[in-house]
């Protein structure tokens, strides 16, 4: 199953993106990937190999490619959206919990 990542998601804490992006792969067996726009995927690519922050993402994707899963996302304009308005230290037992239950459906 695909985790899809808005890309403005990705930098609020880094590493808590990370985090997350890490024990969705590793642990509840997602697919990771980034959803950003044609003309930023240079700049999220690049921004997130710089910071280590893409150890654990499969790939980066465009919106029109309306790739399927599990998304965690600033809107809910898809079904099995996780709404966030950020990825911090605070909300991400949430996400996580969140993450887990949508795995098992």
């Amino acid at each position: 199953m695909n985790l899809i990542i808005l890309d403005q998601l990705t930098c609020d804490e880094g590493l808590y993106f990370r985090y997350i992006s890490m024990i969705a792969k590793t642990d509840l067996d997602y697919t990771v990937v980034v959803e950003s726009n044609k003309e930023e995927v240079d700049h999220y690519y690049k921004l997130l190999k710089k910071k280590g922050w893409f150890d654990f993402v499969d790939d980066i994707v465009l919106p029109e490619w309306e790739v399927d899963g599990v998304r965690i996302d600033v809107e809910m304009n898809y079904p099995r959206t996780i709404y966030t308005p950020h990825i911090r230290c605070e909300n991400v037992p949430k996400l996580l919990g969140e993450l887990k239950f949508m795995r098992k459906l």
